[in-house]
């Protein structure tokens, strides 16, 4: 018999735990690492934590600079995902030469005011009815192939979305990143702490957890691969060492696992797509972050996509966003060799064109100053082989290192490039004569239609202002008329910057309407921001989206009108894992979910754009019944 916990953590490396309820888990809860210690003990702990943010951390979080969010907003991190990304995140390569206690010391530091409270699982379901992939459901980054994010069958109507209530809500420890998966009547999670569930999609019960080596960022997806694993079906996820996971969907027990990339700056970021029994996997890079130590040897690490075996994870072809290998070029004044090209990471999901037997990915910005071809690009591969047909680079010379920007940085790039990555995932789209055409947003703030053929750009309409954190971040929506844009736009003062939402004609890119974010207070303390940069989700009639103050809203598809607003950070939760007065954050990087009458959504978006994370994930059905 195992036992449903409640944590509170005294720091990052001892916990206290406190039994709460009987039940039959489908994986054990993680045991405590040490016993309580004294008051003395953990003071002591707390007064290393502070001389060490000092030191190490407090240059680029207090105050803030670039996309370094603020130390305020680090306190309302839990202790536990404050060490996760210290030691397997985008941090790591800030805490080189930091122990294991050191950075656990950084954590206790940083909670010792704020989320010191861990929660625990939610209750095991009271019985594991077989799993089959069936009925209504939104797997993996888009219900399509193509990218679309349209839920056709979301189980409510137009005129029922004003009535949406919270049904319920669980406290989500690193759920700040990966959107959730629903496929026959489970709900699928993946966290940055590391913890991956399958929960009831309409009561939160819980079916399993599993413990990834490292946090993930992913958004599960769920398929069907015969001898996969003893059910049929897998669940497939990336965590932040490079490591591709196969899991048995219906019981959470490891299938296989791959490392993909062995730059130890690399990452996995995007959700995976599934074809054919082969995995297409997105390999991205935290290079970026590192590039600002000027005795880093930056920079060697290139964006990729890798096609697997979906039944054992073989690999059956990589291939490059930028096809020249790193070479050594100059050292800089500190003495740091210096290399390049490189860049190019693919942060979204690939798109399939199934009529093509191609698959599209977006690249992000390169790091130096060599010249390359594959930054900043829409690039077609082959489905079989991956054999590039086609790159169309939109941006030269894009160039950037976070941190460069502070006087003294030792090996940035001689000129800076405005960071225009293409964050999201292109959308493969039907045009009403029946051609295909690719719509394309970066944060540029520009929209791009491309030829899947050829590659060739066909038309381009710049919306807002654009910059390293403003344009189009992390996706659009369309249904079978319009193109959805979100535009970001953070701190592009109007009229340039337009934070949003916009509507175009996909054939022309002409703009039908735009809705500007609306400017009101947010409901928590620190930075708040209107900035519109999740992808949005579309279901007949109604386009959801979001802003980093916490606004959840919906938009009438043919106008732009908002007929409802749900502010996510501004009320208190009773959650379904025992959490009272838990309360919401910022919302960033991922839509709303719907399926079978129920939508859901992630509020505590832990980045740079806004406030506090405060992770909760939020339940919705009509009146909340």
């Amino acid at each position: 018999m195992q036992r449903n916990f409640k944590i509170i953590s005294l720091f990052a490396g001892s916990v206290l735990v406190i039994s709460m309820a009987q039940g039959v888990l489908a994986q054990a809860v993680t045991p405590p690492r040490a016993t309580t210690p004294s008051a003395a003990a953990a003071a002591a702990v707390v007064a290393h934590g502070e001389s060490l943010f000092k030191t190490r951390c407090a240059s680029c979080h207090d105050p803030a600079v670039d996309r370094a969010p603020p130390k305020a907003s680090l306190t309302r991190h839990f202790p536990d995902d404050l060490a996760a990304t210290l030691k397997t995140g985008v941090m790591q390569p800030m805490a080189v030469g930091l122990s294991d206690a050191d950075i656990d010391a950084i954590a206790a530091y940083l909670s010792a005011d704020g989320m010191t409270e861990q929660a625990a699982d939610p209750a095991a379901c009271a019985s594991t009815a077989r799993f089959k992939m069936s009925g209504a459901g939104w797997n993996g980054w888009s219900i399509d192939a193509r990218n679309s994010r349209q839920q056709r069958n979301p189980g409510l109507s137009s005129a029922d979305v004003p009535r949406l209530k919270v049904k319920w809500s669980m406290t989500y420890i690193g759920g700040r990143y990966g959107q959730p998966t629903l496929v026959g009547g489970r709900l699928f999670l993946t966290s940055s702490s590391g913890r991956i569930y399958s929960l009831d999609a309409k009561t939160g019960c819980m079916y399993w957890r599993f413990d990834a080596d490292a946090g993930v960022r992913t958004t599960p997806l769920i398929g069907e691969v015969k001898g996969g694993s003893p059910s049929g079906y897998l669940m497939f996820f990336g965590d932040f060492q490079r490591n591709e996971y196969a899991l048995d969907a219906a019981t959470g027990k490891l299938q296989w696992k791959v490392k993909l990339e062995k730059h130890p700056r690399g990452t996995l970021t995007g959700a995976p797509a599934l074809y054919r029994g082969r995995l297409y996997v997105p390999i991205s890079s935290w290079e970026e972050t590192a590039g600002g130590i000027g005795t880093y040897e930056c920079c060697t690490a290139r964006g990729a996509l890798a096609a697997l075996d979906a039944k054992d994870g073989r690999l059956l072809w990589k291939t490059y966003t930028i096809e020249q290998e790193p070479q050594p070029t100059v050292k800089n004044s500190a003495g740091a060799q210096m290399y390049g090209p490189a860049g190019g990471a693919v942060w979204s999901a690939p798109t399939i064109d199934e009529k093509r037997r191609a698959v599209y990915i977006g690249t992000g910005d390169s790091y130096t100053d060599v010249k390359e071809n594959g930054s900043d690009a829409i690039i077609a591969m082959d489905l079989a082989t991956g054999r590039v047909k086609w790159r169309n680079q939109v941006t030269e010379n894009d160039s950037f290192l976070m941190g460069c920007y502070r006087p003294g940085t030792a090996n940035c790039p001689t000129v800076m490039g405005p960071d225009h990555d293409f964050g999201a995932s292109p959308i493969l789209f039907k045009l009403r004569n029946g051609k295909d055409i690719i719509l394309a947003g970066q944060k540029s703030g520009a929209v791009f239609g491309i030829d899947p053929d050829t590659g060739k750009t066909l038309w381009r309409n710049k919306l807002g202002a654009g910059s390293a954190m403003g344009g189009i971040e992390w996706g659009m929506a369309a249904d079978d008329k319009r193109l959805y844009v979100a535009v970001a736009d953070l701190f592009a003062p109007p009229p340039k910057g337009k934070p949003g939402l916009f509507a175009l004609e996909p054939a022309t890119g002409a703009e039908l309407w735009n809705t500007p974010a609306p400017k009101i207070p947010c409901g928590f303390s620190g930075r708040c921001f209107n900035a519109q940069s999740a992808a949005p989700s579309v279901i007949p009639g109604v386009v959801l989206s979001t802003t980093t103050d916490g606004h959840l809203r919906a938009y009438r598809a043919d106008d732009g009108t908002i007929v409802w607003d749900f502010d996510t950070a501004g009320q208190k939760y009773q959650t379904i894992n025992g959490v009272q007065d838990q309360v919401g954050g910022t919302l960033d990087v991922a839509g709303p979910t719907l399926a079978d009458g129920l939508m859901y959504i992630i509020s505590g978006y832990a980045g740079a754009l806004a406030g506090p994370p405060n992770n909760v994930l939020l339940v919705f059905s009509v009146d909340g019944k």
